[in-house]
């Protein structure tokens, strides 16, 4: 359990609604590719207390660049669970930055595909540059910043900067860890090979009762 008012000290949160976005949520280049991001979401890992249907987002090795909006900023999707209420994050993750800027700079948009959503700042109140850890939770619905995952059960994520510093290239750099979203993930496809073990599993469970007959 988390306590409230540290909370609001160290997190800060925007909610963004409504369908001006719709038609590019996080942007019109989408730099990190949706097999980049399987492989990196292969190799992270779901905090220990994480249930099945959590969705992991891992950050690990991904630059913060520019306003957000920016072509140049880090965009991609990940396949969320249609319908559901995107209401608890939590997240474990270390930042660098570039030059002068700040730590509190570096902000993550998570949205649905009508540009509904929040706006992170992990950082929030570190008004320095250099290295930082961050892990905490929240409840978007403390805040009245819960939203819905739409029927084509995309989220879109951009990693943008507040205020670009002009850094060569990237203001940031996220060294380690990523974000946690609670109950929105989508239960792994069985692989075409598992398929035939369950065909074999249903086939001699019909046999076995063919026999008992």
């Amino acid at each position: 359990m988390f306590n409230k008012k540290v909370l609001a000290l160290a997190f800060a949160l925007a909610g963004v609604a409504g369908s001006a976005l719709a038609a590019s949520p996080v942007g019109a280049a989408a730099q990190f590719s949706a097999s980049q991001f399987s492989a990196a979401a292969s190799s992270g890992h779901l905090p220990s207390d994480a249930a099945a249907s959590d969705l992991y987002i891992p950050l690990a090795g991904l630059y913060s660049y520019d306003d957000r909006g920016s072509p140049s900023n880090v965009t991609f999707t990940v396949d969320a669970l249609a319908g559901a209420v995107v209401d608890a994050i939590s997240w474990s993750l270390t930042l660098q930055t570039f030059g002068a800027s700040y730590l509190s700079e570096a902000r993550i948009a998570i949205l649905n595909s009508a540009g509904e959503g929040v706006l992170f700042t992990p950082g929030f109140g570190s008004n320095n540059s250099g290295t930082g850890s961050f892990a905490d939770s929240v409840l978007l619905s403390d805040y009245d910043l819960s939203f819905q995952v739409l029927d084509d059960g995309k989220l879109y994520i951009e990693l943008y900067e507040s205020y670009d510093d002009a850094a060569s290239p990237a203001d940031a750099v996220f060294l380690s860890g990523g974000l946690t979203l609670a109950g929105v993930g989508v239960a792994p496809v069985p692989e075409p090979s598992t398929y035939g073990l369950m065909a074999l599993g249903l086939l001699g469970l019909g046999l076995a009762t063919r026999r008992r007959a």
